[in-house]
């Protein structure tokens, strides 16, 4: 039928007009108003702060950084958080400066070694789990990530 799309063609056009609208946008220098665009929306841009990890920026200028490139939120390290508060910063305080910012932190990463084939190491790292959530919990964050940390090389773990 002359008239069916493709999927393929159907992304191609959408690409094409928004595309087209955004640069008329920035040549034009129109802006989107706060009240045209409600952060009240359900979905949410979060800024992954490992992608800026090679810059060795503080902390604070993670959540200023991602402020300003205009994300809802952002993904802190915990071992950013951690020396933070070693050095003397207050978990209020972070909170207080990341809502100021207009963030939430919706999510951190850890990196306690929960998952390794060893009863000792398991268990202490569990205990680290449950300090990086507390430390988590005093600046408002919603969950964490908690990759296999310890367990990349060994084929044979079992997950039960």
């Amino acid at each position: 039928m002359p008239n069916d799309i493709s999927r393929r063609q159907l992304l191609t056009s959408t690409g094409s007009v928004l595309g087209t609208g955004l640069a008329a946008s920035l040549l034009t220098g129109t802006e989107v108003s706060a009240a045209e665009n409600p952060k009240d929306y359900s979905f949410k841009y979060c800024f992954n702060t490992s992608t800026i990890r090679g810059q060795n920026l503080s902390l604070v200028e993670e959540v200023e950084i991602a402020a300003k490139a205009g994300y809802d939120a952002i993904e802190p390290w915990l071992r950013k958080i951690d020396p933070f508060v070693k050095e003397g910063g207050s978990l209020k305080d972070l909170n207080k400066r990341i809502k100021d910012h207009g963030l939430t932190v919706e999510s951190a990463i850890g990196f306690a070694q929960w998952i390794v084939d060893d009863d000792e190491k398991r268990a202490a790292g569990l205990e680290q789990a449950k300090r990086d959530m507390d430390t988590l919990s005093q600046i408002e964050a919603v969950r964490i990530a908690a990759p296999p940390t310890g367990a990349t090389k060994q084929t044979d773990l079992n997950l039960f």
